[in-house]
């Protein structure tokens, strides 16, 4: 991806109204922007999406997407793949489009926390889906969750990884093609 010392920051509506200006003048490189979370229904499209790709657009900012997963099935995995190329119809990211396979809400935990093989699969299937219509596809995941859950090597050496870990150095052992540390 070309991408080792270059720092980039991940924006969502929580964000509120984000000034990518500010970012730029700050030193970033790239934005990954929230395009939403769960299934292909417009309630869970990241009500600032449009404005941030807008944005970064204008402000000549290379930016990509992810969306959060609620999937607890494979089903549920095409409809998130279906809401993610529903949002990007008609854009050009410059960086990858990011799958959020995690439970940091408890989602999952409270509504049948699928096997780690059906964890796997989603992921496959989701990523897969974006690969197929011609996006640059990464899985999102926390050390934690791709050292357990989704410690697969047809999923992890498939795919670039982005890696959640806030800490000094990152500890993850395979492959990957970001790392979030703060």
């Amino acid at each position: 991806m070309g991408l080792s010392g270059k720092k980039g920051v991940d924006i969502s509506s929580l964000n509120g109204n984000v000034s990518i200006e500010k970012i730029k003048n700050a030193g970033y490189d790239f934005v990954m922007i929230r395009c939403g979370y769960g299934s292909d229904l417009t309630v869970q499209d990241d009500n600032q999406f449009e404005n941030n790709v807008k944005k970064c657009e204008a402000a000549g900012v290379p930016w990509g997407a992810y969306l959060y997963s609620y999937a607890l099935n494979i089903e549920d995995a095409v409809s998130e793949a279906r809401h993610v190329i529903r949002l990007l119809k008609g854009k050009r990211p410059t960086m990858p489009i990011a799958f959020d396979m995690e439970d940091a809400d408890g989602y999952k935990r409270r509504n049948g926390m699928p096997s780690d093989k059906m964890l796997v699969d989603i992921c496959k299937r989701f990523l897969a889906e974006l690969k197929r219509v011609g996006y640059y596809p990464m899985l999102y995941a926390s050390l934690s969750w791709l050292n357990n859950q989704l410690n697969d090597p047809g999923l992890l050496n498939a795919y670039d990884v982005w890696v959640a870990q806030w800490n000094s150095t990152c500890d993850y052992r395979g492959n990957y093609g970001l790392w979030q540390y703060g």
